[in-house]
Parts: C-alpha cells; structure tokens; sequence
C-alpha cells in the first residue's frame, strides 16, 4: 500500500471512530437532554473557570454562539457567572454542584460505552492504543 493511501485509510478510520464515539454518546442526549458540545463545555469550565472569550475559543465557535450555550447551561442550573474578586468587571463562568454531578454521570456513561467498544481488544492491544494516541498527541 503506497505511503498516501495509508495516510487516507487513517484519516478516515480517525473520523469514523470519532463519528461512532460521538453518536454513542451524544446518543443520551434524549435523555439529558444536551449535546456534547455543552458536556465538552462544562468540562472545559470546571477545570479553567473561562471567561466567556476563552471558551468560545476552546470550543472554536462564535462569542455569541457561546453566550447563548451558556445562557442554556445557566437556565438548568449547571453554571453560574462569578465575578472576579481582584476585577468585579471580569466575570468568570463557574460550575455549580449540580453541574458537578451532571459531568460524574456523563463520564461515567462515556467510560461504559468505551469499556463496552475496547473489549474487543486485548490488553496489550489497549496498551499499543494509548501508547499511539499520546504520540499522535505530542507530535
């Protein structure tokens, strides 16, 4: 197999693991009743309290694209606006326990729907996996 079609056949085994993941678990959303564009988000805010710039650009979509998902997030109670307590014009977004508790259970579902997908490989095959995946990362 000639080096681009390797390159080709990767790319699109990239993009449909991604696709299958994304549809597994976003496939809750029924349920929840959010996207994982707001799960992604919410993560995003309990580990960095962003200000509303800074998410839009971690989520790569438009100031006021993330206004109006965090407005969403807000109305259910799963973030909340702070004020900067050096800067009372800064206002950071913070995660609220119930948001807390809504992440638990979103990782928990995404870590039964890989579990449930990585039982087809063996353990030395996971460990090639990860190993992979984190040189893919640092390259």
């Amino acid at each position: 197999m000639a080096k681009n079609d390797k390159i080709s056949q990767i790319i699109s085994l990239m993009f449909t693991t991604r696709r299958l993941m994304h549809e597994r678990i976003s496939g809750d959303k029924t349920k929840s009743g959010f996207s994982l564009l707001q799960f992604i988000a919410l993560k995003y805010i309990r580990e960095k309290r962003p200000l509303m710039k800074e998410l839009a650009d971690f989520l790569s979509i438009t100031p006021p694209s993330a206004t109006s998902l965090i407005d969403t997030l807000i109305k259910a109670g799963l973030i909340n606006r702070q004020s900067d307590p050096d800067d009372r014009r800064i206002v950071r977004i913070g995660i609220t326990k119930k948001g807390e508790a809504y992440i638990k259970r979103g990782i928990d579902k995404a870590s039964e729907h890989m579990r449930e997908s990585l039982k087809k490989l063996s353990v030395k095959e996971q460990d090639e996996l990860i190993n992979i995946l984190n040189k893919i990362i640092q390259a």
